[in-house]
């Protein structure tokens, strides 16, 4: 039985502390290098420009900074604080208020509605591991499908989510089949093929 979640506007916080996949960004450094493959083609690293984990950011929740380029030459990096408390991961926003983001736990739902009207729903299964640069990564298989406002799909993204990185390690992103109603075709595929540490 899954364990859902809906989130429309306010936030409620929970108080249990994280226990599934690892410390958050935890294994993630300064300098940190990702390298993905997206269809198969080598894309430019992600660099970790910086990370702060076990942060005192909300009560009873593991907490990080982290910033992030999705490429050498990006220029607007990806400046993140993020915390998990009751297997779920919460983002802070401009306006500084907590947001649910994703599940992190096995066998979660959780829908978050959009301004614009589309619903994304996110739905866990269960643990597992990756293994990228000979380390055994813990992940959480994970679907997430995006319907407008009358319900009809739009795209779905099926990964396996790392707590530990902060990131997926690999997945897939699908269209509705145009001549198969319920049906879905792959758009894309990504994965982790090595994570290079920074230099301490």
């Amino acid at each position: 039985m899954t364990r859902p979640i809906a989130v429309f506007a306010t936030l409620v916080a929970l108080p249990l502390f994280h226990q599934q996949g690892g410390t958050l960004a935890s294994r993630l450094s300064e300098g940190a290098q990702l390298f993905y493959f997206t269809d198969g083609r080598a894309q430019p690293p992600w660099i970790v420009d910086s990370v702060r984990s076990g942060q005192a950011l909300r009560p009873n929740a593991d907490c990080a900074s982290l910033t992030i380029r999705r490429s050498p030459s990006d220029r607007s990096p990806e400046r993140s604080r993020l915390c998990v408390s009751g297997d779920t991961l919460y983002r802070l926003q401009p306006g500084k208020d907590w947001a649910p983001s994703r599940p992190v736990g096995p066998d979660m739902t959780l829908t978050i509605v959009k301004p614009n009207g589309d619903s994304v729903l996110y739905e866990t299964g269960a643990m597992g591991e990756d293994l990228v640069s000979g380390n055994a990564i813990q992940v959480v298989s994970t679907t997430i499908t995006t319907v407008d406002a009358r319900g009809r799909p739009r795209f779905r993204v099926r990964e396996r989510y790392a707590v530990s990185l902060a990131t997926a390690t690999g997945g897939l992103i699908e269209n509705p089949d145009p001549g198969a109603a319920g049906q879905w075709v792959t758009k894309h595929n990504y994965s982790l093929k090595e994570l290079k540490p920074g230099v301490p």
